[in-house]
C-alpha cells in the first residue's frame, strides 16, 4: 500500500521497489495505492482475508495507521516503507528509515507483536492509533500545510509548536479505567502507545508498544521556570515524577473531555474538533516486522 502524494516520481519508485525485492529472492508485490475514500483500510484487510503474509506500508504514519487498521488480529505482518515527515512508529520501533534497510527488514524474520488504541471520537467515529493521539496543543502543532512539511520537514511541526505553546491553557476531564476523574487545566492531554518524537525526543520514557497499556500525559508548563525544566526533560528523557508539569496515568481505558471543541490529533493527522476522546487499549494487536527490543 503506497500514499501517492508521497512521491515525485511514482513509477521509479514502483520499479526500485520491484527490483530490490526481486533480488532478495521473492516476487514482486502487488501494488496498491491509497485514495482520499480508502486511506489503505479496506485494500489491507481485503489483502489479509486472501492470506497474504505481509503487507508493506509505504508513507507517512497516517498511512500505516490506516493498513495496520485492515490486517489488526490476523496473522499477516506489516512491513513500513518509512516515506513521511515523522515516521513516529518506524523511529519508536528502530525500523531504519533508510528504504533499501527498511525493506530489508520488512522481508527478514524479526517481527514484534504490539498493541493498538481504539480511538472513539464520539457520535460513532471511530479511528485506530499506534503511536499517540491527543486534544490541544499537541493537536494545534499539526496544523501545518504539506508544501511547509516538505520544505521543513519535522521542523515545520517545531516552529508551529512554539507559535502555540503559549496558547491559554483548557480545561480537562481525565478518568482512566474505574479511577477517580480528574480536573486538570492544562496545555494538552495526550494518550500514548510509544514515547518518543523527532528528533530524539523522549516525550514518555514509560511508555513501550507491548506493554498492554497507555499512557495519559496532562501537560502544563507555565511559568519560564517550567519550560526551562520540562524542556531540559524532554532531550534528557526525564520521567513523570522529575517533572511537575507532566501529570501521568496508566491504564487500558482513558475518557478525555473538554467543555467545548478542541482540536485533536490522532498520528499526526489533524482532525475535527470535539469535545474529547474515549481511547481502549487494544493488548497485541498486530505484528509489525522490526528488530528486537533494546532490553533483548
Amino acid at each position: 500500500m503506497a500514499n501517492p502524494t508521497k512521491f515525485d516520481d511514482l513509477l521509479s519508485a514502483q520499479r526500485w521497489l520491484a527490483g530490490r525485492v526481486q533480488a532478495l529472492g521473492h516476487e514482486p508485490p502487488r501494488w496498491y495505492l491509497t485514495t482520499p475514500e480508502d486511506a489503505g483500510t479496506e485494500l489491507s484487510r481485503k489483502a489479509a482475508e486472501a492470506g497474504a503474509d505481509l503487507v508493506l506500508s509505504w508513507g507517512g504514519d497516517g498511512t500505516t495507521r490506516a493498513v495496520a487498521e485492515g490486517i489488526a488480529h490476523t496473522d499477516t505482518s506489516l512491513g513500513i516503507l518509512p516515506g513521511g515527515t515523522g515516521n513516529l512508529l518506524a523511529r519508536n520501533l528502530g525500523v531504519p528509515l533508510d528504504l533499501a534497510e527498511a525493506l530489508d527488514l520488512a522481508y527478514g524474520v524479526h517481527q514484534r507483536r504490539i498493541d493498538m488504541m481504539d480511538v472513539s471520537m464520539g457520535r460513532g467515529v471511530h479511528h485506530k492509533s499506534l503511536v499517540m493521539c491527543g486534544i490541544g496543543w499537541d493537536a494545534l502543532m499539526m496544523d501545518v500545510s504539506e508544501r511547509t512539511k516538505a520544505r521543513f520537514g519535522w521542523g515545520a511541526y517545531a516552529f508551529q509548536a512554539i507559535r502555540t505553546f503559549r496558547d491559554h491553557p483548557i480545561r480537562l476531564r481525565v478518568r482512566v479505567d474505574d479511577g477517580e476523574e480528574f480536573t486538570f487545566y492544562g496545555r494538552t492531554c495526550i494518550i500514548a502507545n510509544v514515547g518518543s518524537l523527532v528528533g530524539g525526543l523522549t516525550l514518555l520514557p514509560e511508555s513501550h508498544p507491548d506493554d498492554g497499556l497507555l499512557e495519559v500525559l496532562v501537560f502544563d508548563p507555565t511559568t519560564s521556570v517550567d519550560y526551562l525544566r520540562t524542556s531540559w526533560g524532554l532531550m534528557r528523557g526525564a520521567t513523570n515524577s522529575a517533572d511537575p508539569s507532566r501529570t501521568l496515568i496508566r491504564g487500558k481505558k482513558a475518557v478525555v473531555t473538554t467543555h467545548r471543541p478542541r482540536p485533536r490529533q490522532i498520528d499526526g493527522d489533524l482532525l475535527d474538533e470535539g469535545y474529547g476522546f474515549v481511547v481502549r487499549m487494544e493488548s497485541a494487536a498486530i505484528s509489525v516486522k522490526a528488530p528486537p527490543p533494546a532490553d533483548d
